[in-house]
Parts: structure tokens; sequence; C-alpha cells
């Protein structure tokens, strides 16, 4: 197992689940990392707009074929809520030579999330041509690329990445759900007509925060009357639509199982991850479920043996559950599992530990699975600079946090009561041949892999048009090598499917 090359860049989405904030983690005596602080600092601004596109030529090897490519680098000025241009968004784009058919080719438009991360972990560790190396520093061919099937378009958000606001602007607008996705739809039809495209299958690709950022750009698109995509890839789902008692229990449960059997914590008995994933699931959806809706109604007898069961799923004393009234907390969990050895587990990746006396950062930095202070912006921009052709304004910004902890979720909004699959779902009655590809870790605590099922179920999205990849990694599954390969696998099988579906 491998943690921290990206899991930096989804310390926004970390913070946010917890329920964090800077004034909130002030209160604490416990110092704030570096690498918070740095990405604190204010956005440097571009000094006027541009629409420049820089096009350079490739070779690699992809899934065993070598494909000749261009690497197309496009700017795209934005407006702001009043009209006037207030940012640039930067997108990278593969696209491979001699192909064949453009119109039967797919295109992948693709971004993390946060708010307030780049594009750069799925770009420079998971799917991108060229990677960053597992010691973090030269750039490797990255055979998992899925470029040999399709067509590749990275998305820096406005405010991350290189995609900087225009000095003397005002990009605040920009920095909210709404203003977010819309901008990031309009440059996503803008580079399919610059580039011919408009025939292609195409769909959309976000990562945490960005699985709610592609839901939130059906919306955008249908509003502004854009074209839908033949596909949306939810990966690590935020969407809404689990926060609420009973139900914030219910879909956290089965991960939990998964840590504790990971950890050794509960009796394996020859079962795997899957395994005890599915079996806490049913239990979760039955009787869990039906124990926390009846509340203090509950017989006493009644509630001590479902907390012997719980306690033999997750592994926490039923003592310890019998307090909480069965309900499951995050923190406790992480803290109390392990607690006999003197560790606690990580958030992001469950499977990280680390002793508890030297988990000296404030929450949720203090996660083991978080790898504070390492950046790979120098990297970045000399991959763009030598090999693309793009040399950076301003220093690559792979992670903003100044624009996560103010942006804007909607009136009477909140991130945990933002909806996005209504969105979604108005799409696909809209497109009757839109899939849904969606990806999960078992050992993700920060979105639980059932969460964002639950919510697709209780949207009414139908199970014979989207597909559900789940994988024995943490928040960001090609942390793994193995990972990796099998997300790659299946991303190419996905790209298949909406090319037939095109036709």
């Amino acid at each position: 197992m491998k943690t921290g090359r990206n899991l930096i860049l989804t310390l926004a989405a970390a913070s946010l689940a917890l329920g964090a904030s800077p004034s909130a983690a002030q209160e604490f005596d416990r110092p704030m990392p570096p690498s918070f602080l740095k990405a604190m600092e204010p956005m440097v601004p571009r000094e006027r707009a541009s629409d420049r596109t820089v096009t350079t030529r490739h070779r690699g090897s992809f899934n065993g074929k070598a494909v000749a490519y261009d690497a197309i680098v496009t700017e795209t000025p934005v407006a702001n809520a009043a009209g006037e241009t207030a940012a640039v968004v930067v997108t990278y784009a593969y696209v491979a030579r001699n192909a064949g058919d453009a119109s039967d080719r797919p295109v992948l438009f693709i971004f993390n999330g946060g708010p307030g991360a780049s594009s750069s972990p799925l770009h420079m560790h998971a799917f991108g041509p060229r990677v960053i190396g597992s010691d973090g520093s030269g750039l490797v061919n990255n055979e998992y690329s899925p470029l040999d099937v399709a067509d590749l378009v990275f998305v820096d958000p406005p405010g991350t990445g290189a995609s900087m606001p225009v000095a003397g602007a005002d990009p605040s607008s920009l920095f909210s759900v709404a203003g977010d996705a819309g901008a990031v739809a309009e440059v996503v039809e803008a580079w399919r007509e610059a580039n011919g495209r408009t025939a292609s299958p195409y769909a959309l690709v976000g990562e945490s925060y960005g699985s709610a950022r592609a839901l939130a750009m059906l919306g955008a698109q249908m509003e502004a009357g854009l074209p839908l995509p033949d596909g949306v890839g939810l990966l690590s789902m935020s969407i809404g639509d689990t926060s609420g008692p009973v139900i914030a229990d219910v879909v956290l449960l089965p991960t939990l199982a998964a840590v504790a059997w990971y950890h050794g914590a509960v009796a394996r008995e020859g079962r795997t991850a899957r395994d005890v994933y599915d079996a806490a699931l049913r239990f979760a959806q039955d009787e869990y479920a039906t124990a926390l809706i009846r509340g203090p109604s509950l017989p006493d007898g009644e509630r001590r043996a479902l907390a012997a069961r719980l306690s033999a799923l997750i592994g926490l004393p039923a003592e310890v559950l019998l307090e909480n009234d069965l309900r499951l907390d995050k923190q406790g969990f992480m803290l109390g599992l392990l607690a006999d050895r003197g560790l606690r587990t990580g958030q992001l990746d469950a499977r990280a530990t680390r002793s508890i006396a030297e988990s000296n950062f404030q929450p949720p930095f203090d996660d083991p699975s978080m790898t504070l202070g390492t950046s790979t912006s120098e990297t970045i921009e000399a991959y763009l600079a030598g090999e693309l052709g793009y040399p950076l304004p301003s220093p690559y910004r792979s992670l903003n946090l100044g624009i996560n902890f103010k942006w804007g979720w909607g009136e009477g909004t909140s991130y945990r009561t933002a909806r996005f699959t209504p969105h979604l779902a108005k799409a696909m009655a809209q497109k009757p041949g839109m899939t849904v590809f969606t990806v999960g870790g078992l050992y993700d605590i920060t979105t639980p892999a059932y969460a964002g099922i639950f919510a697709l179920d209780q949207a009414g999205i139908p199970l014979d048009r989207r597909s559900t990849h789940l994988y024995p990694a943490g928040h960001s599954v090609f942390e793994d090598p193995e990972g990796l390969a099998a997300l790659s696998a299946d991303i190419r099988r996905w790209a298949g499917e909406l090319r037939r579906t095109k036709r």
C-alpha cells in the first residue's frame, strides 16, 4: 500500500467532512502543518486574460499499445456572474493521432475535487500519459493511461493549478457550486467545438468533490442548453443525501467493518474484505437501520444483542457502542479501533496508522494517510514547461484552501445539505443513453463507498445504466498499483461502452 502522493490534495474534502474550518482549527493548541498554511496563501493573478493554445507531439505505450499523440494545452477565459472575464481556465488534453474516425473515439474530461484541488492527482498520478514516479521526482511513461482507447482532457477549475483569476477582476462568484460548474461546463463545450469533437462520445469524470461538480455541471448544461455527456464517472463519491440521522450511520457501517477486518480487529474466518463489507451492508440495511429508527423504544435486551453483533463487525467494545446509543462516530472509531496498540487509523485511507501520541497536528491534519509538507508542484511546472511547451505565469497551485473555506454552496445550503443527484436524474431522463460509472475504496472513511451508492439508489438512478466498482483501497484508488491497474481496466471497458452508446 502506498499513500500520500495525492492525499494532500483531498485535504479540503477531509476537513469539510469533519466540519473543520480555519476559525475552528485555531481554537486548539496543536500546530497547523506548513502545507496548510501554504494552501491558504493568496492566489497570484494573471496580468491579463489570454486564450493561447500550445500543441506538442509525443509517443508512449499504454496498455501494451504504442500510441502517437498530441498534447494540447488550452487557455479559456471565463466570466464571473457580472459577465466580465474574471479567470483563465487551463486544460491539458492528450489526443491520439491516426486513431481512426474521431467521431467514434470517446473524450474524457477529468477533474479532481476539494473544492480547491487541481486536476494534478488524476493527471499526474493516475490517467495522464506521463506521471510522477514512485520516488516523487522524475516523470515516467504511464502504462495505465487509457489513452489507447480514449482521448483525455484534464481540467484545472478556476482558482486551481494554472487557472488563476485575472488581475483587477472579481472571481468570487466562480468559487461556488453554481459558478464553478457553469464555468467548467462552458470550458468543456468550448474545447469540443475548437477541436472538432462535437460528434464524439464524451464523459465527465470527477473524484471526491469532483463527483459533485460533474453532477452540478449537468444542471448547468441543461440550463444553458448545452449538449449532455454520454457518461458520467463518479470516483470516491461525495454527492450528498447521506448526512441525516440513521442514514449517516447506515452508509458508514460497511466501511468500518472492512477497516476492522483489515487490521485484524475482528474475526476474519477466511473472509475477504469484500465479504465482510457485503455482510455489514446487509446488516446495516436491515437490523441496524431498524434498530436506529426505533430509538429509545428498542427493548434493552435487543439493544444489547445488537451492540454485540455490531461489535463483532467493527471491532469496538459493545459497551462503548451502547454508551453512544449504537451510533457510529468517525473520530471515535479511528482513535478507538487500535487503541490497545496505541495507534489510530487514517481517514482518507484507514489502512494507514500512526501512534496516537505522535498525532500532533489538529484534526483533520493528524490523519496518518495524509502526507503533509510534500509538494509536487515544481515537478508539474517543469513538465508543463519542458515537455508541453507551456511555461506558467505563476506557480502551479495544487491546492487552494483559500477558496475552499469561502465556497458558495448556495443560499441556505451547506456542504452537508447540498444535493446533486437531482441533476443526474433529470439529465438521464433527457438523455436515455447516458451511463454512470462509479468507484469507491473499501477503506475510505472520508467518503464511504456505500454513501454515494445509497444517494444514487434514492434518486432512482437505474441499475441497468450504472456500474459499481469497489476496490480494496482508500480514497484515491489509484494510490495502490493494484488499484490503478484494476481502475484502468474498468475505465477502458466503460470507454468502449461510451463508443457503443454513441453509435
